[in-house]
């Protein structure tokens, strides 16, 4: 993932990190508490953190997550996952809400900003 500075702009390159859970729409409002006082949480106070948030939308009976957070490295990356930055990092209570824990998440650079 290492690359030059942002799209000629002198800005440091940053890096996306996003992960996918689908859990019932029963569960949606207990789910995003949830995901708040754990994973959001836990992103926020790694050193290399950028920002995270999460996006959600309904789809039939279920409710779809995106949490997407940005870091500085990914040295900070592992601070968060640990050393196979590709593999999902779940909580204790995840598998109460989520339809399937998958085991991986994705990493983009970040290559400018709007």
């Amino acid at each position: 993932m290492a690359g030059s500075e942002t799209a000629g702009r002198g800005e440091k390159p940053s890096i996306a990190r996003v992960w996918h859970g689908v859990t019932p729409k029963t569960k949606r409002a207990e789910f995003i508490h949830y995901v708040g006082v754990t994973s959001m949480e836990e992103i926020r106070n790694t050193k290399g953190n950028l920002g995270a948030w999460l996006f959600t939308r309904d789809v039939g009976d279920n409710t779809e997550f995106l949490l997407v957070s940005m870091w500085d490295s990914e040295e900070s990356i592992r601070r968060f996952a640990g050393d196979d930055i590709k593999k999902a990092k779940y909580f204790t209570r995840d598998s109460e809400y989520l339809a399937e824990l998958e085991p991986s998440v994705t990493h983009f650079e970040v290559s400018g900003k709007v």
